[in-house]
């Protein structure tokens, strides 16, 4: 998982916060070795050693049972809080104890950040929370022009929002041209798919990985063997 965070572009720093302020554009994060991270948004999600959070809104969020405590009515899900920035994650928030039940909720917490940045950047509500991350094999979904498709669908998108005509056609624009990047061929199917078993093999025992091998040799050549007969 930390591999493929930092594949797409993210930077892992294996150090203990301490301390969280609130500042004009975010919060300034200091951690036990004296570092200083600055930014726009903090997502918190390890339950124990939670103290570092309490200069924020004076703790009033933090629950008395170690987790968050979570007006459902005025924050919608998503890991939010009373702090504007602040999100939740994990059994911090709201999961259960169970770790595939914590992870699902994380997500959900990424998704509502995400869906907040993308208002922040002035897009109408309708298309701040329509955001998809996968991709399809060319064909797969609907018959006919894919980019035709997405170009007609926009207007749903954007609802009733009071835009301009130059507002429309520029948020058009960048709507389209991401949908179609999800639209990938099927030799780019291959590709990734021998990418990604590469890149878990990087993980695996090297000796587990050559056992397996020589035992799918053995395999193959008693199926030919069979096929002769």
């Amino acid at each position: 998982m930390h591999a493929q965070a930092e594949r797409v572009g993210c930077e892992i720093t294996r150090e203990k916060a301490v301390e969280a302020t609130q500042t004009e554009d975010g919060f300034r994060i200091e951690t036990e070795t004296g570092d200083e991270y600055a930014t726009e948004s903090l997502v918190a999600a390890a339950k124990y050693g939670r103290e570092w959070l309490e200069t924020l809104d004076e703790g009033e969020f933090l629950g008395d049972d170690g987790g968050v405590d979570i007006n459902w009515e005025e924050h919608k899900r998503y890991g939010r809080t009373s702090v504007d920035g602040l999100y939740f994650a994990g059994r911090l928030g709201t999961a259960e104890d169970q770790a595939v039940v914590a992870a699902g909720q994380a997500g959900e917490t990424a998704l509502g950040l995400i869906h907040d940045v993308r208002r922040d950047e002035g897009l109408p509500e309708d298309l701040a929370t329509h955001y998809t991350d996968w991709v399809f094999v060319e064909g797969s979904v609907i018959d006919g022009d894919w980019e035709a498709h997405v170009r007609k669908e926009f207007p749903e998108r954007v609802g009733d929002a009071d835009l301009s005509e130059a507002r429309f056609d520029e948020l058009q624009s960048q709507y389209v041209e991401r949908k179609v990047e999800q639209a990938i061929s099927p030799s780019e199917q291959r590709k990734r798919r021998r990418d990604g078993h590469r890149h878990l093999v990087e993980h695996i025992d090297d000796d587990a990985v050559l056992e397996r091998a020589e035992e799918i040799k053995t395999e193959r050549s008693s199926g030919l063997d069979d096929e002769r007969q």
